[in-house]
């Protein structure tokens, strides 16, 4: 099927895509083709794509014109279920947008809006509807994805993380079990210096865990410090104090230069 024919709904459960895995995926289609069909649906003017779009794109960053393609006639609300389907049988699926594709299939069953589902799925925790608990539970045996209780109680708990969080798992540059670790920071600057240290050093939940057990750094007292450092309040100073603010900061300046690493 040719590629101009094929249009992509928005609303893919798959937001984020790694661009060193689609290069390689590229040039493997470059080389082999496009080894399994997209499935698309009918739709007027073409067709629409309901589950592929990773082999799409690596198709036309390839430079290909067509692609294999299995067409099928999909009802419009059975379109986010095989697309989540398609994705959550990815094991690079990132785990926010698991969680996400799973909130938009959920509301679609049970014909709700998607930031009704958890409050929802917590009710039925609590007070259960066998109606709704029977449709929730044949739902969550199509996704694999083990039980709908145990989605909302753990799982879906991502969607409380900070935004910083986030959108570094959106990117794919942060997975969800660190992430947990950080989301346990409650102070926003604290959180972004710890996440940063994360990101470059490269390091574990454990050490996540350990580094949140030394105590902060008050971050006003930091303020109140710099705004101390005028040059007009300094020399004001008698001359033994302006040598101890001198020996201080020298102190200071090789502590915060020093590399982590060696302490």
């Amino acid at each position: 099927m040719e590629l101009s024919r094929i249009r992509v709904r928005p609303e893919q459960p798959r937001r984020y895509f790694d661009e060193a895995a689609l290069a390689a995926l590229s040039e493997s289609v470059r080389q082999q083709g496009v080894l399994q069909p997209v499935l698309v649906r009918p739709v007027e003017g073409g067709y629409e794509l309901v589950a592929g779009e990773r082999r799409v794109r690596a198709a036309r960053a390839a430079g290909l014109t067509t692609v294999p393609a299995m067409v099928r006639e999909v009802a419009e609300t059975d379109v986010p279920l095989l697309a989540a389907l398609e994705n959550l049988q990815r094991q690079d699926l990132n785990p926010l947008d698991e969680v996400e594709a799973i909130l938009t299939v959920t509301a679609q069953r049970l014909g709700v809006m998607q930031a009704e589902v958890l409050p929802l799925l917590h009710a039925q925790r609590r007070t259960p509807d066998p109606a709704t608990t029977a449709q929730l539970d044949a739902l969550f045996a199509q996704l694999g994805r083990g039980s709908w209780a145990s989605f909302a109680a753990n799982r879906a708990g991502v969607l409380r993380f900070p935004a910083d969080l986030l959108e570094l798992m959106r990117a794919g540059k942060l997975e969800y079990t660190r992430a947990a670790a950080l989301a346990r920071v409650k102070d926003d600057a604290r959180r972004r210096i710890l996440t940063d240290r994360a990101l470059t050093e490269n390091l574990s939940v454990r050490d996540i865990v350990a580094a949140l057990k030394v105590p902060a750094t008050d971050v006003s007292q930091l303020r109140r410090v710099r705004g101390l450092l005028d040059e007009r309040r300094v020399a004001s100073l008698s001359r033994k104090d302006q040598g101890r603010v001198t020996r201080l900061l020298e102190e200071l300046e090789r502590l915060l230069e020093a590399d982590p690493a060696s302490r």
